[in-house]
């Protein structure tokens, strides 16, 4: 807002120099850019936050200078002759539009004579980038950048019936602004009509049809306070932005408009003529127009870090015209005039205090208590050590979108009633086609990254990914919310309590093609199944979870027969497998791809389990090997369970050396062979103690798993 200082000084008995007043607004929290000399006057360019609408006038930036210079505003003497008859017989107001026009005032003045007006004004005019036009549009221009309240005038005698009828436009409806331009109205549009067509955009621009011209005699003048969302809405819609528009975005006194409605309607009569009819029309819904915030002395100086005396405090809130009584030596009462709906709280007016006391006055000292140092939730912390857990595996991390297209799930061959369908959350507004949903499975992204390789010939993918997956399923937390704007009342709604969806977080792997350790030195062979399993076991080793189990299970986009989850004791942390065919068909994938989704959730809550230590000791150790042959159905986890429990505790190791399908073996069954390794603490163990446990384990896996042995 242009600030020319000739007018603030008439505004404000103040001396300073404008470069001082201008560092005073600027550590106040008012940006003001540069200071110009327009026809010899020094004008301000001071840029105003979008919440003080209050400060986009001349009496608004007079009170800010006025309370930073411990000084007053000289408000400007309002009188007005009303020499005319009553308005309640030259106009009618109706307002069908109440949720948009909370207010409408307005006043009738007959005789005038249209002219130029002043040249002090045109001057002023034009030092604020307002050109001059005549002595009643300058008029309504002028209070306007006085007072902060837009306002417009018709020529009475072109409103039919001598009516306003403030409504929502009609779907379709054409009106021409005082540009020239044509424009199609919508049913979401406030307009002020008379009693048969549009005769101005509400609170953004008039229309040719009513317009003051040279021949007008009679005047209806506007003072209104409208919804500022209904504004930006209409004025964006229709491209076009005037200084009315811009204060009506922000905010209008709604308990100016009388004021300034008067003030206009004195200058008129001084300028122009004619007589100003008697009376006002005002129709308003019921406003509050004050409310009272109590303010506490100590709390004031515990947040700002001071000792300022309640004097000063007081004398700060006074200063930009709030009303302040003192309740007791430590409690304010503030009354906050409708000119500030900013102020909504005590913290509000902690903040006002410490603009007009000054920030540059506020002590820097040392806070009282040590500070420690933040500390990072255990759940970021756990995922952030996975994340560094899969990448040294070779894995590189990768982000996706949570929103995906419900299409995919046909790809992923999951049939109507699976989790992931019955579960998924639909968005209640998507943006686009292809984000109607939140993912239900980590699964869905690691295909589709998958996709999007193969798609640019990308054939070797070694991945994984940390997010959020979604399920409706009522788990959530509930969330009782309510939004209100404070003058925008189709924005304002109070919903029941609704339970949000339950957010799992997931990390999921995927697999295709040659293994990065292969890549440097040629070689053909690709991940696999037990690839995939490998990173798995190491990830969960590192993650200290322990009584690991990986059991067979089935899941519609993975390989039956090729497909695992992974349990810690009885928990299910985790599903991993091949791709099946169909899927990987339908995502159009080159080569056997593999994937992993784990529960990071499920895997806090068993991982960090302490591991014994073991034992070192200086007793040689004894070994056995033993094969079998054992029926191809039964788990490799069932076998070394068998093993384990038999082999008792002298029993150090056991593992897995070779496996065998083929000739001379049947067809269902397949041929183990396990190392054993004996040792005992204290003493050398003798050949009949190990011959004794390892015939505890020949007989266990005969009677428990039908092995026959070799």
């Amino acid at each position: 807002m242009r600030v020319p200082y000739g007018w603030l000084q008439e505004l404000v008995p103040v001396s300073f120099p404008v470069d001082d007043i201008a560092d005073r607004l600027t550590m106040a929290g008012f940006e003001v850019e540069e200071t110009v000399k327009v026809d010899g006057e020094t004008v301000m360019d001071a840029h105003v936050n979008a919440n003080r609408g209050d400060a986009l006038s001349m009496v608004g930036i007079a009170r800010e200078v006025a309370a930073l210079t411990d000084s007053h505003v000289n408000h400007p003497v309002i009188q007005v002759s009303e020499n005319g008859p009553d308005v309640q017989g030259l106009a009618k107001v109706i307002v069908e539009a109440p949720d948009l026009c909370p207010r409408y005032s307005a006043r009738v003045i007959q005789g005038i004579t249209i002219g130029p007006s002043p040249d002090w004004v045109q001057r002023r005019l034009n030092e604020v980038g307002i050109r001059p036009i005549s002595n009643v549009v300058d008029a309504t221009n002028y209070v306007m950048m006085e007072l902060g309240q837009p306002l417009h005038a018709f020529d009475l005698d072109t409103l039919a019936d001598h009516t306003i009828v403030v409504r929502r436009a009609r779907e379709g409806e054409p009106f021409t602004t005082l540009d020239g331009i044509e424009r199609v109205l919508t049913n979401n549009m406030l307009v002020i009509a008379d009693a048969k067509r549009p005769v101005a955009l509400a609170g953004i621009m008039g229309g040719e049809n009513t317009e003051v011209t040279a021949q007008t005699k009679n005047l209806l003048l506007e003072s209104a306070s409208f919804d500022r969302t209904s504004i930006r809405k209409t004025a964006r819609a229709n491209t076009l932005s005037t200084e009315s528009s811009y204060r009506f975005e922000r905010i209008v006194d709604p308990g100016g408009t009388v004021r300034a409605l008067d003030r206009v309607v004195q200058l008129i009569v001084e300028w122009s003529g004619g007589a100003a009819a008697t009376g006002i029309i005002d129709v308003a819904q019921p406003l509050v127009l004050t409310r009272i915030i109590p303010l506490s002395v100590d709390r004031v100086n515990a947040v700002l870090g001071t000792q300022i005396p309640r004097e000063v405090i007081s004398s700060a809130l006074s200063g930009l015209e709030l009303g302040v009584r003192e309740e007791s030596e430590d409690l304010l009462q503030a009354t906050i005039p409708s000119f500030r709906p900013d102020l909504l709280e005590e913290m509000d007016l902690i903040e006002e205090v410490a603009r007009i006391y000054g920030y540059q006055n506020i002590p820097t000292t040392v806070p009282g208590n040590i500070i420690r140092a933040a500390q990072q939730a255990p759940e970021l912390a756990f995922e952030d050590n996975a994340r560094d857990l899969l990448a040294s595996a070779g894995l590189f991390e990768t982000v996706s979108y949570s929103l995906i297209d419900y299409q995919i799930l046909d790809a992923m061959q999951l049939p109507d009633d699976a989790e992931e369908r019955t579960e998924i959350v639909a968005l209640r507004n998507p943006k686009s086609e292809d984000f109607t949903h939140l993912r239900p499975s980590m699964m869905v992204s690691m295909l589709n990254y998958l996709h999007e390789n193969a798609r640019r010939s990308i054939e070797d993918v070694q991945v994984f990914e940390i997010g959020r997956t979604f399920r409706n399923t009522g788990g959530g937390l509930r969330f009782n919310y309510a939004h209100a704007a404070h003058s925008a009342k189709e924005d304002m709604r109070v919903q029941a309590a609704d339970v949000l969806p339950l957010e799992r977080r997931t990390a999921g792997i995927a697999l295709m093609g040659r293994p990065w350790t292969t890549r440097w030195g040629g070689g053909d062979s690709e991940v696999d199944f037990y690839w995939l399993k490998g990173i798995l076991e190491q990830f969960l080793t590192d993650l200290s979870v322990i009584d690991v189990h990986f059991l067979p299970t089935t899941h519609p986009s993975l390989h039956p027969g090729r497909t695992a989850e992974i349990r810690s004791g009885n928990q299910v942390v985790g599903i991993f497998g091949e791709v099946h065919p169909r899927a990987a068909k339908n995502f159009d994938l080159p080569r056997r791809a593999f994937l992993a989704e784990l529960s990071l959730d499920a895997l806090m809550d068993v991982a960090g389990a302490e591991r014994p230590l073991p034992s070192l000791s200086d007793k040689p150790a004894v070994g056995r090997d033993l094969a079998f042959l054992v029926k191809a159905s039964v788990p490799a986890d069932r076998i070394q369970a068998i093993i384990t429990a038999a082999a008792g505790p002298l029993c150090e190791a056991v593992s897995l050396f070779d496996v065998y399908q083929g000739k001379n073996i049947p067809e269902d069954s397949r041929s183990l062979a396990y190392r054993f390794t004996f040792r005992d603490l204290e003493r050398t163990l003798t050949s009949e103690e190990v011959d004794a446990a390892m015939e505890l384990v020949r007989k266990a896996l005969v009677d428990e798993a039908g092995a026959v042995l070799r």
